[in-house]
């Protein structure tokens, strides 16, 4: 069962998200303020921002696997 105080609103991972992008894509201080200042606004902001830069690494991760590569082999270890 998950503790509702630890939950994040899907409006708040999108909150999240716009704010990351827009600072990923336009880099500025403006940006940056505007970031921390809602991160500072509720402790569940930075769980949101979490969440959505862990969906943003592991989409980052699919896009970069070989298209050829799949787990059917159990796992890569690098010393193949």
């Amino acid at each position: 069962m998950k503790n509702s105080s630890l939950t994040c609103s899907e409006a708040a991972v999108a909150t999240a998200w716009t704010l990351f992008s827009r600072l990923h894509d336009e880099p500025s201080r403006a940006h940056a303020h505007r970031l921390v200042a809602w991160l500072g606004e509720d402790p569940l902001h930075v769980r949101a921002l979490d969440d959505a830069l862990t969906l943003w690494a592991l989409a980052g991760a699919a896009l970069s696997r070989p298209s050829g590569d799949d787990d059917r082999n159990g796992p890569r270890t690098g010393l193949q």
